[in-house]
């Protein structure tokens, strides 16, 4: 952490308000107010100020003496002052410096970029605490705009077109401080991005500001419109879902931009056949009785899809550790048993595991996650949505679901487990986002503690094995049996084989003839829909 807080101020007698960047030398205090700009172009180095030509060996022709002019795109100097903003020059192109929490944007006139530090935090950040509400807007000159036009209420902006996953982490924390949050920003698809991520992670208190005929704040403030922006800005219109359709305008955007319905493939042969594959806007159940293998199918079912597809992907395997869960990806795509650090030892195997590693990771395609013992239901939702919303996961392996729930008695875990499947069914339309969970069965072939979690399936995915069989191959063959929830249609029943090779540790699709033996006790018969 560069940011040093709760410091004695130089400048007045506050005890506690002064904090600095070790990094950059910026400072602010909280109680009078003073920066940079006010100190004659000195930086703080931790224990007193300097120039900052003694901090940094300026280029030729450079001038490091930090200034403020009258007037910037509408902005008045105590505006960029108060705020931090300052200027420098080098031969005649003007650089205006905006500080953040952790580093600072350069921007050389009129707009080539660079950052020193990371821009993971909104600009203006350390200004607000919390509140009733908070105005967000794309740029720095539009935040600066709107407290000119409206006073120093809470405003940020965020530091780019495209923030930085960290960026979005710390937003979600920060943002939840405030009450009501209001978007100044672009209408163009840009804008629409960034007002989706928001309303997706506040959803019912994200508000947007009509910007009518001004391209952005700064827009209305060189047009002397602060009064129009007050108006818009009280009248700012509450994001409403997109299930909510009223108009012709709704339908039939709902007709042209829905996108075609989105799976992958299994690699079971009679799976796909009847139900295509996994389903993204789905919530699907793998059901057995403990021991038979269920991790396995789904660890299975991740592999098919970080290789087969460019669908990004996010785990969590409730009973291992988390190197045991990416290590169970490496053996299927290296063809070895790889599960164990003695195993990747007495094979050799350690530089095709890291290269593998670096493959399966590449492009930020798999995320582990965790539920932690102390996490209720409404934290592993907001996980959930955190992950589809701010880092664009397609689909999510959560096992298994009844040990996320703890209880009292049986009859409070299955009120929670009711509650925790009817809301991640929800949730997959909701975010299009595909959801495979695993769910431990009883001896009658109902989900243990629960049977609401597969009344909430839109998918069940059934496996039996028999562990007991005096042939190995028998043993080692998983049966895979479509339940009583197949929304495609595709009916149920018998949906062919995976074999388990001891020696690579992995599962693979039997393609032979063999039929499994349907136990109607456990699966049910071939029922419609």
């Amino acid at each position: 952490m560069t940011e040093v807080q709760h410091k004695k101020c130089p400048f007045c007698d506050s005890s506690d308000a002064f904090c600095y960047n070790t990094e950059n030398g910026m400072f602010k205090c909280y109680s009078c107010g003073t920066v940079p700009s006010q100190e004659g172009g000195k930086c703080f180095d931790g224990e007193t100020l300097v120039p900052f030509t003694d901090r940094y060996e300026p280029e030729e022709g450079m001038s490091l003496e930090p200034y403020i002019p009258e007037d910037y795109r509408g902005i008045k100097a105590s505006t960029m002052e108060k705020a931090g903003v300052y200027f420098t020059s080098h031969d005649g192109k003007e650089t205006v410096h905006y500080p953040y929490t952790n580093g600072t944007k350069h921007r050389e006139l009129p707009k080539s970029i660079r950052n020193t530090g990371k821009m993971d935090t909104f600009f203006g950040q350390d200004d607000y605490n919390a509140g009733a509400n908070i105005t967000i807007t794309e740029g720095e000159e539009d935040r600066l705009s709107v407290i000119q036009m409206m006073g120093d209420w809470p405003t940020v902006s965020v530091p780019g077109a495209t923030p930085s996953k960290d960026f979005w982490e710390n937003a979600r924390l920060y943002l939840s401080n405030f009450e009501q949050i209001k978007l100044s920003i672009d209408n163009d698809p840009a804008g629409d991005a960034l007002a989706e991520k928001f309303y997706r992670m506040f959803p019912g208190k994200v508000y947007r500001v009509n910007h009518g005929q001004y391209k952005d704040a700064n827009d209305f403030l060189k047009a002397s419109a602060g009064k129009t922006y007050k108006t818009s800005w009280w009248n700012a219109q509450k994001i409403k879902p997109d299930s909510l359709l009223c108009t012709a305008d709704d339908f039939l955007n709902l007709y042209d931009e829905t996108p075609h319905y989105e799976y992958f493939e299994t690699g079971i042969p009679e799976l796909d056949k009847k139900m295509l594959g996994i389903h993204k806007g789905a919530f699907t159940v793998i059901l057995a009785e403990t021991g038979l293998g269920k991790t396995e199918v789904m660890r299975y079912l991740e592999y098919q899809c970080l290789s087969k597809t460019d669908y990004t992907i996010a785990t969590c395997h409730g009973e291992e550790t988390p190197l045991r869960s990416v290590l169970g990806l490496v053996s299927y795509d290296i063809g070895a048993n790889v599960t164990r650090k003695d195993l990747i030892d007495s094979g050799n195997y350690e530089a095709q595991v890291k290269e593998s590693i670096r493959n399966l990771t590449k492009n930020e395609r798999l995320y582990q996650f965790s539920v932690k013992v102390d996490e209720g239901i409404d934290d592993i939702i907001d996980q959930v949505r955190f992950l589809a919303t701010a880092m664009g996961v397609d689909y999510i392996f959560l096992e298994p679901i009844q040990d996320f729930v703890s209880a009292a008695n049986t009859s409070e875990k299955e009120s929670l487990l009711t509650d925790l499947s009817n809301k991640l069914k929800r949730l997959a339309p909701e975010l299009n986002v595909g959801i495979v969970v695993i769910a431990h069965a009883n001896k009658d072939g109902e989900a243990k503690y629960c049977a609401s979690i597969i009344q909430a399936a839109a998918y069940e995915i059934r496996i039996e094995r028999d562990v007991d069989a005096e042939d190995a191959d028998e043993r080692n063959s998983t049966k895979v049996f479509v339940g009583r929830k197949n929304r495609t249609g595709g009916g149920s029943g018998p949906a062919g084989h995976l074999q388990f090779d001891l020696d690579t540790y992995t599962l693979t699709p039997d393609m032979g003839p063999k039929e499994p033996v349907f136990d109607n006790t456990k699966t049910g018969k071939e029922i419609g829909f």
